[in-house]
Formats: C-alpha cells, structure tokens, sequence
C-alpha cells in the first residue's frame, strides 16, 4: 500500500480480510501503510490498523495518530452474529440522525442496505475471520453518496450455492454464481423463504443515483440505475465484497 494515495471503503475491508485470513491461516503478515499521510490518517481514524494489530498482524504505521472523521457513519466493524448485525444498523440509524448528513428519508434506506448486506455474511459466508463492514458519507463535486460495503473471507457465492442441489450446474463459474445470486429465490439452502435479501437489495439499487457492485471469488458484477453489467471475471477476492453507493 506504500504508494497508494487515495483508498475508498471497499478497498479498506480487501486490506482487512486478506492480512487476516493469512493470519488465520499460521502465517505471519505486515501492513506496509501508505506513505500519503492523508490516506494514512484516514486508514487509522476507520479503524484498520487497530483490527489488525487486535488479530496479530504487525502494522507499519509510521506512528500516524488519528483524527475525528466526520462523515464515517460505521466505522470499519467486525461482526459475526445476527444480533451484531441488529446492533450495528441501529448504531448507522442514529449516527445519521445525529450527524443530519445527506437527506432524512434516505437514514432508514441507508441502515436498511447495510443490514441486508450484512445478514448475507452472517448466514452464508462460514468466515474463519469474521466479516467487516462500514458506512461512509462522502461531499464532493462528484455530488453527495453514502457507501455501504460488506466483506468477508468466507467460502464465496459460487460454493454457497452449490449447496442447493437444484444450483450445482447453473455455477460452474464464480461469474455465473455472482449473476443468479441476484433474482429473486435463489439461495444455498433450497427454502422458498430465502434468497429475497440480495434481489431486494439489487432491485432497490436500480434507483436513480444508485449502485451495487458484487465481487465473489474471482466473479464481479455492477448494477447501477441504467443497466446491469454483464458478469465478468476479475481479481480473486477471498469470499464476498459487495459494495451499495446511494446518491442524496
């Protein structure tokens, strides 16, 4: 990361989960933080540099200290449960409440999305390392957002729906898996109950000023108010990383 100069919220949880699951994993792993003294301020006030000290991975940090980020909503969080989730959504209704960032009606949205994303982590990814998330509001003359984005290191779309015997040859293909994971139903265990989280998200991403990005395993997806992307194959990203940015 020496030489990276600007860094946005789904490239944080990449740098969070790829040192953990060394580390998991019995090996040793070094954060080199980046020599941007911005960036740096910003990867330590998210909370990156703690969480993986807290795991034992050695960071470089250069003795950079941190600072209030006012339009962090969530800071980088990792959780496990379903209670985690419910807490950690309550936590970003509030926060924008309190903050009085971008437009009201959109705080319940915003929670809503995150919450969603974070369920699907919880009840799919079988993580080793748990999975993170983060809110953040951004102000620029590209206009007004909030970022949602989810992670983890989980066993990836493609395995968890393989899961589903009626699934197996509809995903030969992390892509294929990342594509069908979005309609409606389709989920690893089979119950007609399942698989509306995800379509429900997708759907709401469609809106004007909004995005969803999906990358699982070495598949990505990008669906925005325009168009759906085509499926492609991209670089490996152990588990899942979805990303919603919703416009204000």
């Amino acid at each position: 990361m020496r030489e990276c100069r600007f860094i946005r919220p789904p490239a944080v949880l990449w740098s969070a989960v790829f040192p953990l699951l060394v580390v998991a994993r019995g090996s040793s792993s070094t954060l080199l933080v980046p020599e941007n003294v911005g960036t740096c301020l910003y990867l330590q006030s998210v909370g990156l540099f703690q969480i993986l000290k807290d795991a034992g991975v050695r960071v470089d940090d250069r003795g950079i200290g941190s600072r209030p980020d006012l339009q962090l909503i969530v800071p980088l969080t990792r959780f496990s449960t379903e209670h985690d989730v419910e807490r950690l959504a309550n936590e970003a209704h509030s926060a924008l409440q309190q903050a009085g960032m971008g437009s009201a009606n959109l705080y319940p949205v915003v929670s809503e999305v995150f919450a969603e994303l974070a369920l699907n982590a919880v009840q799919h990814a079988e993580s080793s390392v748990g999975a993170f998330g983060l809110i953040q509001f951004y102000e620029s003359q590209a206009g007004r957002r909030f970022i949602c984005a989810v992670a983890d290191g989980g066993i990836g779309i493609r395995r968890s729906l393989e899961r589903n015997p009626a699934l197996v040859d509809k995903v030969a293909y992390d892509w294929d898996a990342v594509e069908l994971s979005l309609e409606e139903g389709i989920s690893g265990t089979g119950a007609r109950t399942r698989g509306i989280g995800l379509f429900g998200v997708a759907e709401d991403m469609r809106k004007p000023g909004r995005q969803l990005i999906i990358h699982s395993g070495i598949g990505m997806l990008q669906i925005n108010d325009t168009v759906q992307g085509d499926p492609q194959r991209t670089t490996l990203f152990p588990g899942t990383l979805v990303a919603a940015t919703i416009a204000t």
